[in-house]
């Protein structure tokens, strides 16, 4: 099944979600305390495994996928992944389950102060969406859920590159979305979710930004408060007919009316927001000058 396609978007208001267009972002993904990005980012690529639970007498469905498999068991059985290392390293030895960045911005992420060892700050993710099976069974109404993005660190030896040492304890929660809404389009899976001001973390307020028309970093945060508005979270899977239909048919596992299915997807990833983002920025200087607040949500 190819299961959640995250095309992760950014937009200033659920119902302006439409008019959105592709808006650069930054990462500071450094330990200091200047915003100081490689250049700006188009928007993120993932390759990941899931797992889905589906009840074939009601049709209910539950699809996780990243660091939510930590630990994750099926039928008394070991179903996911045994710590971080086991899902961002591939049997290989390969980083998987981690965003990659379009365009790559030289070493973000990379801090060499500690050579000859050089440690890796990078974003992996989690997502639990509960959701029905739609008629003919191979499309998902999803209902509820989080989407979540995480950072984690790992090292490798300037001279044996290849050979990656993963920190399990360094997984860190950025970003927490409240899902919003699912639709089928022609050809994808659309599952919307809302970052608002209490879904950043302080740590993940120091991560993500825009830069505004004098050459200002903006937080996402920043942002938020600025604008009045929530951020849209965006994701598109593509639907392939007879896909899920087929899996949930030859099941990887079975407990009684639920089966368990999995597969691997490739991801795009992008911000978004119904103007340039260098326009809506500029609000922040008029938000601060009448103390305008908001306020925080229950």
């Amino acid at each position: 099944m190819k299961k959640l396609l995250l095309t992760t978007m950014m937009a200033a208001g659920l119902a302006l979600s439409g008019q959105a267009a592709a808006t650069p972002f930054y990462l500071d993904l450094s330990d200091d305390s200047v915003v100081n990005p490689r250049g700006a980012i188009d928007g993120l690529g993932l390759q990941y495994d899931s797992v889905s639970e589906v009840n074939t007498a009601t049709g209910e469905i539950v699809s996780r996928g990243g660091i939510g498999l930590i630990g994750y068991t099926f039928n008394g059985s070991m179903a996911g992944f045994t710590d971080l290392s086991d899902l961002v390293l591939s049997d290989d030895g390969a980083i998987a389950n981690t965003f990659t960045y379009d365009p790559e911005p030289n070493n973000l992420g990379v801090d060499g102060s500690t050579l000859p060892t050089v440690v890796v700050t990078a974003l992996t993710f989690d997502f639990e969406l509960d959701g029905i099976l739609n008629p003919g069974g191979d499309s998902v109404t999803y209902t509820g859920g989080v989407l979540d993005i995480y950072s984690y660190q790992y090292s490798y030896d300037f001279f044996t590159p290849d050979v990656v040492t993963v920190d399990n304890g360094s997984a860190e929660l950025l970003v927490q979305s409240e899902f919003s809404t699912s639709s089928i389009n022609l050809g994808e899976q659309v599952i919307e979710s809302l970052i608002t001001e209490v879904s950043l973390t302080p740590a993940g307020q120091e991560v993500f930004y825009f830069q505004d028309s004098s050459g200002n970093f903006v937080s996402f945060q920043d942002y938020i408060t600025a604008t009045l508005t929530d951020i849209l979270l965006y994701a598109s899977q593509t639907v392939t007919v007879g896909e899920l239909a087929d899996n949930i048919a030859n099941p990887i596992d079975s407990d009684g009316d639920t089966v368990l299915i999995s597969d691997n997807h490739a991801v795009t990833v992008e911000f978004r927001v119904p103007e340039p983002s260098t326009v809506a920025v500029l609000s922040l200087g008029l938000i601060s000058m009448f103390g305008f607040s908001r306020r925080r949500r229950k």
